[in-house]
């Protein structure tokens, strides 16, 4: 499986060099890898299957959007190009399909369940925060502000694993405080102007 891994790893980074500097670059890729392999090995699922879904998870926003879809279609055409098992091929692509936040009511594997999870705990604490801030920078501040709060706040109780919920505690302890001080702040009740 790690020669599968590697040359899978090599290509995405190719195909995602022009991220490079953005939010989805190929260090979230990485992440969302290094996170779903430490989730699977907890809740013992496929690791090969996770392992590859979370290489390819956002392979789409090469492409174009929606990500999940173009992504789902491009996985397959690069795994056809392995010796890697058409079944599990199908597999890989429904993880990529159903990574995005809103379809977490399609989930329906175990290793789609993780590879969901480990995207969205890098969405959470101060890395998460600077992600989204910078993902919606262009944008008016007051909408990222709402945004942020309306992004950020549920994806905790959203999350699929025990694991996960475990490992990602604190850093939505840490989120939420950011988000409480920013509230403070903006409305000026971190003052005394009585």
């Amino acid at each position: 499986m790690r020669p599968l891994i590697d040359c899978l790893t090599i290509t995405v980074k190719e195909k995602m060099a022009p991220l490079e500097g953005t939010v989805h670059s190929y260090s979230h890729v990485d992440r969302v890898f290094r996170i779903a392999t430490f989730l699977v090995k907890r809740e013992k699922a496929d690791v090969e299957l996770v392992q590859i879904g979370a290489i390819l998870h956002d392979i789409g926003r090469t492409v174009g959007e929606p990500h999940n879809e173009t992504g789902a279609r491009l996985a397959s055409e690069i795994l056809s190009g392995t010796d890697f098992p058409r079944e599990k091929s199908d597999r890989v692509a429904r993880i990529v399909l159903h990574h995005a936040l809103p379809l977490r009511d399609k989930l329906e594997t175990l290793e789609e369940k993780i590879v969901w999870d480990a995207d969205k705990i890098d969405l959470l604490g101060a890395a998460g925060v600077a992600r989204v801030f910078h993902w919606l920078g262009k944008r008016p501040f007051e909408t990222v502000v709402k945004d942020c709060f309306e992004e950020l706040k549920p994806i905790y109780n959203l999350l699929n694993t025990a694991t996960a919920k475990t490992i990602a505690k604190e850093r939505h302890a840490r989120t939420m405080a950011f988000l409480s001080a920013l509230e403070q702040e903006l409305s000026l009740k971190d003052l005394d102007m009585s």
